[in-house]
């Protein structure tokens, strides 16, 4: 009998605690898997959010401002720069506050993010209008 206990006390107990280090292991990566999976569908959906919501804006800006004052022969530096301020505006007015604090982790600085965002989305339009009229 003290031969078998010495077997469990010496082998088995040591590989309960091998085992139980394993398990552990084993339940932290899967919530580490299931933390990533929730992140990256919640950055994922704040993102696309984002980049609609500056296309918007942008296509709502032209309709609305630039599009006359390019008629009119006024669409200098500073309508331009009008333009993207009522373009900003417009998008940070849209998101919820949730939203640009994740955005805003996400990115580092949101307002600067949205700012280049909306430059390369109205070159992006002037290409394809150019395109288009050729």
């Amino acid at each position: 009998m003290d031969i078998v206990q010495q077997i469990f006390e010496l082998c088995v107990v040591p590989l309960l605690g091998i085992l139980t280090a394993y398990i552990v292991k084993l339940v932290q990566k899967k919530i580490n898997e299931i933390e990533n999976g929730i992140d990256n569908k919640t950055a994922k959906k704040y993102i696309e959010m984002l980049n609609e919501t500056i296309e918007q804006c942008v296509v709502a800006t032209n309709q609305t401002y630039v599009w006359a004052l390019k008629q009119q022969g006024k669409f200098d530096k500073d309508a331009q720069e009008e333009a993207l301020k009522i373009t900003r505006d417009a998008v940070m007015g849209i998101l919820t506050e949730e939203a640009k604090e994740y955005l805003n982790e996400f990115y580092g600085d949101l307002a600067a993010y949205v700012i280049a965002r909306i430059e390369a989305t109205v070159n992006t339009e002037s290409n394809v209008m150019e395109v288009l009229k050729k």
